[in-house]
Order: C-alpha cells, then sequence, then structure tokens
C-alpha cells in the first residue's frame, strides 16, 4: 500500500475542502428516506421493466438489472441515449435524470411518452419533471446531494419503490430491509476515522492509486464494476477499465501474458456468482500471481442479493473517493465535464 497517511482524518479534510465523506456517510439514511416513497403506478400488472438514463443515473438500473437477474426477478432492460424498436406491451417504463436536465434522457422521455402512458419519471426538477407534468406522468421527486453522483441512494432506491409499488418485488422485498442494516454497518467499517488495516475501502483505494485499475466483475456483478470505474473517472480523474465474465475469461486474460506494471487488477466478488465463473476467475488469479502481478479483491457482504451489490457499491464509491485523495486531488470539481458540456 503507499500513502495511506494521507488517508489520515485531518489529511481527508484538508484535501476535501467540501467534507463529501459527509454525502457518504448519509448513504444508509438517504436510503431509509427513499424507500419512505409512495409512488401510484399506472397499473400493477407488468412483464418487463425499460430503464431509461446516462451516466451516473443509468447506475440505478444497472443495479437491479442484476438483482433481478440473481434474485429471479423479471427482466429489466437499461437504455442509454438512443431506445431500439422494443416492444413496449406489458412493461413499465422508468426513466431518470438525477439532475432533470440530461438532453439525451429527455430525448428518449420524449419519444416513448407519445405512445407508451406507463411511465414513472424520477428527477430532483428540471425539465424532466416538466415534461412529466405537461403529460400526465408520475414523477418522483428526489433530493440531490451536491452532484448527481453521490445521489445514488435516492435514485436507485427511489425506483426500488417503484418497483415495489408496481408488485414486482414479489419473494424478495425482504431483502430491502437487510439491504439498509447491512449499509449501516458498511458505513462504520468504511468511515474516515477506521484505519486502513481495517477499512476496506481504504485498502483498495492504496492497490487503484498506484497505477491504472483494472476491473473484474461476473455477470451478475457488472453493474459495480461500472460504476466502481466511473467514481475512480471523476473522484479520482485516472484512467480505470471494466470488464466481466464470461467476456474477460475469453480474451482479456490473453492481454496479461507479459504484464504490465501500470495496471492493477481488482476483482470483485459476492457469495452466488456463477460456479463456473467462479472456478475460471480463480485460475485466472493463480495465473496473474504466478507472474507477480499482485491482486486485489473486494468481498461482497450481505445476506441477500441486492444488499451484496450495495455493500460492494457502497465499499468502491467510497474507496474511488478515497483514491482521489491518495492522488491529491479534490474530488468534487468535473471541469471537463463541464467544459464539454459547454461546447455543445
Amino acid at each position: 500500500m503507499v500513502g495511506q497517511d494521507k488517508l489520515s482524518s485531518e489529511e481527508i479534510v484538508r484535501v476535501d475542502p467540501r467534507r463529501i465523506y459527509e454525502l457518504y456517510d448519509r448513504w444508509p439514511s438517504d436510503v431509509e428516506d427513499a424507500l419512505k416513497i409512495q409512488v401510484e403506478v399506472p397499473r400493477k400488472k407488468y412483464e418487463r421493466v425499460i430503464y431509461l438514463a446516462v451516466g451516473g443515473s443509468a447506475t440505478a438500473g444497472d443495479i437491479i438489472s442484476d438483482w433481478f437477474l440473481s434474485s429471479g426477478g423479471i427482466e429489466v432492460s437499461v437504455f442509454r441515449g438512443n431506445l431500439p424498436k422494443v416492444s413496449l406491451e406489458n412493461a413499465l417504463v422508468i426513466v431518470c435524470s438525477t439532475s432533470g436536465d440530461t438532453e439525451e434522457t429527455l430525448q428518449m422521455a420524449r419519444t416513448v411518452v407519445r405512445k407508451h402512458p406507463d411511465m414513472v419519471a424520477i428527477s430532483a426538477g428540471g425539465k424532466l419533471k416538466e415534461l412529466a407534468e405537461k403529460e400526465g406522468i408520475v414523477h418522483v421527486g428526489i433530493r440531490l446531494s451536491k452532484a448527481p453522483r453521490y445521489t445514488l441512494p435516492y435514485s436507485l432506491f427511489a425506483a426500488v419503490a417503484t418497483l415495489r409499488s408496481a408488485s414486482l418485488l414479489d419473494g424478495i422485498e425482504w431483502e430491502l430491509g437487510e439491504t439498509v442494516s447491512n449499509l449501516k454497518r458498511t458505513s462504520r467499517d468504511i468511515e474516515r476515522a477506521v484505519p486502513t488495516g481495517r477499512n476496506a475501502s481504504k485498502q483498495i483505494a492504496g492497490i487503484a492509486a498506484r497505477g491504472e485499475p483494472c476491473i473484474f466483475a461476473t455477470s451478475v456483478t457488472r453493474s459495480v464494476a461500472r460504476r466502481f470505474k466511473t467514481c475512480l473517472n471523476e473522484n479520482a480523474k485516472m484512467h480505470a477499465t471494466y470488464n466481466s465474465a464470461p467476456d474477460f475469461l475469453h480474451n482479456e486474460v490473453e492481454e496479461w501474458e507479459q504484464p504490465d506494471g501500470r495496471l492493477q487488477p481488482i476483482f470483485i466478488q459476492r457469495e452466488g456468482d456463477p460456479a463456473a465463473q467462479v472456478k475460471s476467475r480463480e485460475a485466472f488469479i493463480r495465473i496473474l500471481e504466478k507472474k507477480g502481478v499482485e491482486v486485489g479483491r473486494v468481498l461482497g457482504k450481505g445476506k441477500g442479493n441486492l444488499s451484496q451489490l450495495m455493500n460492494l457499491c457502497y465499499t468502491l464509491d467510497v474507496a474511488s473517493y478515497y483514491t482521489g485523495l491518495l492522488r491529491g486531488v479534490d474530488p468534487f470539481p468535473i471541469r471537463l465535464i463541464d467544459e464539454l458540456k459547454r461546447s455543445r
């Protein structure tokens, strides 16, 4: 591990003048608040969920998709930016823009609303709320936590509350309470006062900060890997890649024939990962270790599938924040993204 003295409470406050860690500390209570939301869905019988969003707002759909895939829920399809010719029959459409002003999301919403009334819009306001009010679409208001990427608990669990209202959590609704309890435990384990030796987020940050993280997941933790990659981009201002099994076991393995010291492999694991993928992953890790490559692992804790996914997501979100601090950068500003938006 390198530079772990940079993760003392005093150093964290110095590099992070906006105290972003306080936003992460609030995640469990934010989830509880979001789950109190009552949503009046258009009807009660759906066979598919279509989730429309872009960027960080799409993370909620990704996590729900992995959750339903591993827990036996219905199909959840996430579309970013463009909507193909897809059947909307018997589908509940959820459109999410945390800010409410993401143009690509608004365009998808306008396309769907003309032909499909069974839609729920989630945002902190903005043009999406205006569109919903104009078209008579159900709108779920959420609170924006300084920046969209820190608002995941609201966007995700507002969508979960919507699914609950649509009677789509039959048999798995028990996972919600366990997820909240697990997030409270996780918060205590990864907060800034916990030293590196007992803090999984700080340990992963120590690996990620050494080079370019290569994040590997299974087919039911892809959402977490993608989220970690994007948070490293935004919080730590660094390059990162992600891939998931079974694909990386058929192609990306070969690039490690001659390991590049800049690359830092990090494997995302949880109970319930597909057995064949676990077997191949462990064989791949043994190959890496024989070549002298240090491997990072993060293991999801919890009982239910949603609980484990959120434990992983929470641990790695905070790890991306600590990685930024290890690199000496303020995690909050996104100057290049803002410049790109102004240039459109």
